[in-house]
This record gives C-alpha cells, sequence and structure tokens, in this order.
C-alpha cells in the first residue's frame, strides 16, 4: 500500500464530503476498533490511463445525514432507503471524479462505470493500493483504491523509488 497515494485519497474524500454533504471529518491514523455497526458500503470502478476502483463504507446510521444534507431534504423520514443509497453513489461518484485528476493531471480521460452497492455476492478486495480512515461524528468512514495496473506503468514518475507520490501530469 502506498502511504502518499493513501494521505491523498483520505484528503479527497474529506474534503468531498465536507464540500457536499457538509459532513466534517478528521483522518484517524489506524482502523478504527470495530463497534459492531452496520456498514453501507459503495463502490465505482474505473478505466483510463489505469483501472481501478474506490470502495467507501460508512457507518448506516450516517446515511441518512449525508442524504438529508446532499439532496436538502427537511427530514429523513422523507427519504427512502434507496434515496439514502443513491446519495452515497453519487458521493463515491464525485470522490472518484475528484480524485483521479489529482493523481493522472486534468489531461487524462478516465470512464467511470455506474457506482454499486457491495453485497455478500460482491467480489472481495484481498489487497489495496490505498486505504485510509476518517472518523465522522457517527462513527468511521474507510475508502479503499484498488488499482488493476501499476501505477508506475501507467504514468511513469508517479511512484519514485523512495515511495513518496508526486501528482499531477
Amino acid at each position: 500500500m502506498n502511504p502518499a497515494l493513501s494521505h491523498k485519497l483520505v484528503e479527497v474524500t474529506a474534503d468531498t464530503l465536507e464540500k457536499l454533504a457538509f459532513i466534517f471529518t478528521f483522518p484517524a491514523e489506524a482502523a478504527p476498533a470495530a463497534d459492531g455497526q452496520n456498514q453501507e458500503v459503495v463502490r465505482v470502478d474505473f478505466s483510463g490511463p489505469f483501472a481501478g476502483g474506490i470502495e467507501l463504507s460508512l457507518p448506516a446510521s450516517a446515511l441518512s445525514e449525508l442524504a438529508v444534507n446532499m439532496l436538502g431534504a427537511e427530514d429523513s423520514d422523507d427519504l427512502s432507503i434507496e434515496q439514502q443509497r443513491d446519495a452515497l453513489k453519487e458521493l463515491i461518484n464525485v470522490v472518484c471524479g475528484n480524485l483521479l485528476p489529482v493523481l493522472a493531471g486534468h489531461t487524462e480521460e478516465f470512464n467511470l462505470r455506474p457506482p454499486y452497492m457491495v453485497s455478500d455476492e460482491s467480489t472481495v478486495w484481498n489487497d489495496s493500493a490505498a486505504a485510509g480512515y476518517l472518523m465522522l461524528e457517527n462513527g468511521a468512514c474507510r475508502v479503499r483504491m484498488r488499482v488493476d495496473r501499476s501505477l508506475a506503468q501507467a504514468l511513469p514518475g508517479l511512484e519514485p523509488a523512495d515511495g513518496s507520490l508526486r501528482v499531477g501530469g
């Protein structure tokens, strides 16, 4: 796992949560202890100069706040679970759309597939190129990135031998 890439992933996710959903976070240095909360998990896959996906999970208890803030609803009782999950899908879409230009530069083009909720039948990600955690008022949010092709192959110079991360194109 690339620590610099993980830092960028967390930074972009936190910024997107704040600007899109008015949810303020702070990074967690390590994975928080499992607190038994149900998690809502969403993924978006992408292709372009490099391919992969981003996965975001947050406590189910935070889903209604996310949707109310994003959709401008008066009350979470006005929103169905599908509407709440649609807000989560839009969040991951925006996180991905904000992160990829940071990594590859603004001239590179990527194709994003429709976001989808992760179920028990979904493919398990055994390894991630980047991962991080953000603390929310209602618990922890985890964000991970999978890369199907080495970033070094796709973007020479992105991953120097010293482990630092150069961004931009």
